[in-house]
Protein backbone atom coordinates (compact mmCIF):
# COMPACT_ATOMS: atom_id res chain seq x y z
CA UNK A 1 0.00 0.00 0.00
CA UNK A 2 2.80 2.45 0.85
CA UNK A 3 4.19 2.37 -2.68
CA UNK A 4 0.79 3.37 -4.08
CA UNK A 5 0.60 6.26 -1.60
CA UNK A 6 4.07 7.54 -2.56
CA UNK A 7 3.36 7.16 -6.28
CA UNK A 8 0.11 9.12 -6.02
CA UNK A 9 1.72 11.81 -3.84
CA UNK A 10 4.58 12.20 -6.33
CA UNK A 11 2.16 12.41 -9.25
CA UNK A 12 0.03 15.02 -7.48
CA UNK A 13 3.05 17.17 -6.61
CA UNK A 14 4.23 17.01 -10.23
CA UNK A 15 0.82 17.92 -11.60
CA UNK A 16 0.50 20.75 -9.07
CA UNK A 17 3.82 22.21 -10.22
CA UNK A 18 2.98 21.88 -13.91
CA UNK A 19 -0.47 23.33 -13.42
CA UNK A 20 0.73 26.30 -11.37
CA UNK A 21 2.97 27.35 -14.28
CA UNK A 22 -0.02 27.60 -16.61
CA UNK A 23 -2.64 29.22 -14.39
CA UNK A 24 -2.88 32.87 -13.45
CA UNK A 25 -2.58 33.20 -9.68
CA UNK A 26 -5.69 34.18 -7.76
CA UNK A 27 -5.45 36.28 -4.61
CA UNK A 28 -7.12 33.90 -2.24
CA UNK A 29 -7.50 30.53 -3.95
CA UNK A 30 -5.34 27.82 -5.40
CA UNK A 31 -6.77 25.93 -8.33
CA UNK A 32 -5.23 22.64 -7.25
CA UNK A 33 -4.55 21.30 -3.74
CA UNK A 34 -2.80 18.18 -2.53
CA UNK A 35 -2.72 16.98 1.05
CA UNK A 36 -2.46 14.17 3.54
CA UNK A 37 -4.78 13.14 6.37
CA UNK A 38 -3.25 11.47 9.43
CA UNK A 39 -5.94 10.05 11.67
CA UNK A 40 -7.15 7.40 14.08
CA UNK A 41 -10.30 5.33 13.66
CA UNK A 42 -12.89 4.84 16.39
CA UNK A 43 -14.82 1.68 15.54
CA UNK A 44 -18.54 1.55 16.26
CA UNK A 45 -20.77 -1.53 16.85
CA UNK A 46 -17.83 -3.87 17.39
CA UNK A 47 -18.32 -7.47 18.60
CA UNK A 48 -18.79 -7.56 22.38
CA UNK A 49 -16.02 -10.08 23.02
CA UNK A 50 -13.37 -8.21 20.99
CA UNK A 51 -11.33 -5.22 22.15
CA UNK A 52 -10.10 -2.75 19.55
CA UNK A 53 -7.36 -0.25 20.34
CA UNK A 54 -8.17 3.41 20.83
CA UNK A 55 -5.43 4.44 18.40
CA UNK A 56 -5.92 2.83 14.98
CA UNK A 57 -3.45 4.63 12.73
CA UNK A 58 -4.49 5.51 9.20
CA UNK A 59 -3.78 8.03 6.46
CA UNK A 60 -5.09 9.42 3.18
CA UNK A 61 -3.35 11.27 0.36
CA UNK A 62 -5.45 13.25 -2.07
CA UNK A 63 -5.46 15.85 -4.82
CA UNK A 64 -8.41 18.17 -5.47
CA UNK A 65 -9.30 20.74 -8.09
CA UNK A 66 -11.08 23.94 -6.94
CA UNK A 67 -13.93 25.59 -8.85
CA UNK A 68 -14.33 29.05 -7.35
CA UNK A 69 -17.78 30.68 -7.25
CA UNK A 70 -17.04 33.98 -8.94
CA UNK A 71 -14.92 36.23 -6.72
CA UNK A 72 -16.44 34.92 -3.48
CA UNK A 73 -14.68 33.02 -0.70
CA UNK A 74 -16.54 29.84 -1.62
CA UNK A 75 -15.59 27.02 -3.97
CA UNK A 76 -16.45 23.48 -4.95
CA UNK A 77 -13.67 20.87 -5.07
CA UNK A 78 -13.46 17.39 -6.57
CA UNK A 79 -10.52 15.02 -6.62
CA UNK A 80 -8.96 11.63 -6.16
CA UNK A 81 -7.37 9.96 -3.15
CA UNK A 82 -6.00 6.82 -1.57
CA UNK A 83 -6.96 5.82 1.97
CA UNK A 84 -5.44 3.23 4.30
CA UNK A 85 -7.02 2.07 7.58
CA UNK A 86 -5.56 -0.23 10.26
CA UNK A 87 -7.79 -1.83 12.88
CA UNK A 88 -5.83 -3.28 15.83
CA UNK A 89 -7.48 -5.77 18.18
CA UNK A 90 -6.97 -8.71 20.52
CA UNK A 91 -8.46 -11.07 17.94
CA UNK A 92 -7.82 -12.83 14.64
CA UNK A 93 -9.99 -12.65 11.55
CA UNK A 94 -11.50 -16.04 10.77
CA UNK A 95 -14.11 -17.47 8.41
CA UNK A 96 -16.78 -20.17 8.51
CA UNK A 97 -20.23 -20.82 7.04
CA UNK A 98 -19.93 -18.03 4.45
CA UNK A 99 -19.19 -15.35 7.03
CA UNK A 100 -16.18 -13.59 8.53
CA UNK A 101 -15.77 -13.01 12.25
CA UNK A 102 -13.17 -12.18 14.92
CA UNK A 103 -11.77 -14.83 17.27
CA UNK A 104 -10.23 -13.56 20.51
CA UNK A 105 -6.57 -14.50 21.06
CA UNK A 106 -6.08 -16.51 24.25
CA UNK A 107 -4.49 -14.65 27.19
CA UNK A 108 -1.77 -17.32 27.34
CA UNK A 109 -0.45 -16.34 23.90
CA UNK A 110 2.22 -13.65 23.80
CA UNK A 111 1.78 -11.38 20.79
CA UNK A 112 2.63 -7.81 19.79
CA UNK A 113 0.19 -7.04 17.01
CA UNK A 114 -2.97 -8.29 15.33
CA UNK A 115 -4.63 -6.06 12.77
CA UNK A 116 -6.92 -5.83 9.77
CA UNK A 117 -5.80 -3.43 7.03
CA UNK A 118 -8.14 -2.10 4.29
CA UNK A 119 -7.25 0.28 1.44
CA UNK A 120 -9.50 2.33 -0.82
CA UNK A 121 -9.42 4.52 -3.92
CA UNK A 122 -11.62 7.50 -3.06
CA UNK A 123 -13.55 10.20 -4.89
CA UNK A 124 -13.87 13.19 -2.49
CA UNK A 125 -16.22 16.16 -3.03
CA UNK A 126 -16.19 19.34 -0.93
CA UNK A 127 -17.88 22.73 -0.59
CA UNK A 128 -15.19 25.04 0.72
CA UNK A 129 -14.85 28.39 2.45
CA UNK A 130 -11.45 30.10 2.52
CA UNK A 131 -11.26 33.60 3.98
CA UNK A 132 -8.59 36.26 3.31
CA UNK A 133 -7.21 35.47 6.79
CA UNK A 134 -6.57 31.85 5.61
CA UNK A 135 -9.32 30.27 7.72
CA UNK A 136 -10.62 27.13 6.01
CA UNK A 137 -13.88 25.22 6.31
CA UNK A 138 -14.93 22.34 4.07
CA UNK A 139 -18.05 20.18 4.18
CA UNK A 140 -18.02 17.21 1.87
CA UNK A 141 -18.68 13.62 1.02
CA UNK A 142 -16.47 10.85 -0.28
CA UNK A 143 -17.07 7.45 -1.80
CA UNK A 144 -14.44 4.79 -2.29
CA UNK A 145 -13.81 1.35 -3.69
CA UNK A 146 -11.81 -1.32 -1.86
CA UNK A 147 -8.70 -2.37 -3.80
CA UNK A 148 -6.61 -4.30 -1.25
CA UNK A 149 -6.84 -5.79 2.22
CA UNK A 150 -4.88 -8.06 4.54
CA UNK A 151 -4.48 -9.25 8.12
CA UNK A 152 -1.19 -9.24 10.02
CA UNK A 153 -0.18 -11.05 13.20
CA UNK A 154 3.13 -10.56 15.00
CA UNK A 155 3.88 -12.70 18.03
CA UNK A 156 4.80 -16.12 19.35
CA UNK A 157 4.24 -19.05 17.02
CA UNK A 158 2.31 -20.82 19.81
CA UNK A 159 -0.77 -19.33 18.15
CA UNK A 160 -0.82 -22.42 15.92
CA UNK A 161 0.73 -24.83 18.39
CA UNK A 162 4.23 -24.13 17.13
CA UNK A 163 7.43 -23.06 18.84
CA UNK A 164 8.12 -20.07 21.05
CA UNK A 165 9.84 -18.19 18.23
CA UNK A 166 8.35 -14.89 17.09
CA UNK A 167 6.69 -14.94 13.66
CA UNK A 168 4.95 -12.50 11.34
CA UNK A 169 1.88 -13.96 9.63
CA UNK A 170 0.22 -12.01 6.83
CA UNK A 171 -2.82 -13.06 4.83
CA UNK A 172 -4.83 -11.42 2.03
CA UNK A 173 -7.62 -13.98 2.41
CA UNK A 174 -10.20 -11.65 3.97
CA UNK A 175 -13.64 -12.24 2.50
CA UNK A 176 -17.06 -10.59 2.68
CA UNK A 177 -15.80 -7.04 3.04
CA UNK A 178 -18.04 -4.41 1.46
CA UNK A 179 -16.61 -3.35 -1.90
CA UNK A 180 -17.74 0.27 -1.57
CA UNK A 181 -17.65 2.80 1.25
CA UNK A 182 -19.13 6.29 1.63
CA UNK A 183 -19.83 9.01 4.16
CA UNK A 184 -19.67 12.76 4.97
CA UNK A 185 -16.44 14.62 5.69
CA UNK A 186 -15.47 17.76 7.62
CA UNK A 187 -12.30 19.84 7.49
CA UNK A 188 -11.65 23.03 9.45
CA UNK A 189 -8.42 24.87 10.19
CA UNK A 190 -5.95 27.61 9.44
CA UNK A 191 -3.63 27.81 6.43
CA UNK A 192 -2.17 24.34 5.75
CA UNK A 193 -3.02 22.66 9.09
CA UNK A 194 -6.59 21.46 9.53
CA UNK A 195 -8.73 19.23 11.74
CA UNK A 196 -10.47 16.49 9.74
CA UNK A 197 -13.27 14.00 10.38
CA UNK A 198 -14.96 11.29 8.32
CA UNK A 199 -18.12 9.42 9.34
CA UNK A 200 -18.41 6.17 7.38
CA UNK A 201 -22.08 5.38 6.84
CA UNK A 202 -21.39 2.07 5.12
CA UNK A 203 -20.34 -1.00 7.10
CA UNK A 204 -17.01 -2.79 6.77
CA UNK A 205 -18.56 -6.20 6.10
CA UNK A 206 -21.54 -7.33 4.06
CA UNK A 207 -24.84 -7.83 5.95
CA UNK A 208 -25.10 -11.20 7.72
CA UNK A 209 -21.59 -12.09 6.55
CA UNK A 210 -19.53 -10.18 9.07
CA UNK A 211 -19.74 -7.82 12.08
CA UNK A 212 -21.69 -4.69 11.19
CA UNK A 213 -19.12 -2.24 12.50
CA UNK A 214 -17.99 1.01 10.92
CA UNK A 215 -15.22 3.55 11.61
CA UNK A 216 -15.27 7.23 12.50
CA UNK A 217 -11.96 8.80 11.45
CA UNK A 218 -10.59 11.82 13.33
CA UNK A 219 -7.23 13.51 12.77
CA UNK A 220 -5.32 16.32 11.07
CA UNK A 221 -4.87 17.34 7.45
CA UNK A 222 -1.64 18.78 6.07
CA UNK A 223 -2.13 20.74 2.84
CA UNK A 224 1.17 22.44 1.94
CA UNK A 225 0.26 22.64 -1.77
Amino acid sequence: MKKYIFLLAGFLILMSGVYSQNVVKETNFKKFNIGMDIFTDFLQDTPEDVEFKTINRGFNVFGMYNYRFGLSNFSFAIGLGLGSHNFYSNALVSEANDSTFFVEIADSIDYKKSKLNVNYIDLPLEFRLKTPSKFRLALGFKAGILFSKHTKYKGKNTLHGGSEEEVILKSTNVNYLEKFRYGPTLRVGYKWINFTAYYQISKLFKPEQGPQMYPISVGITLMPY
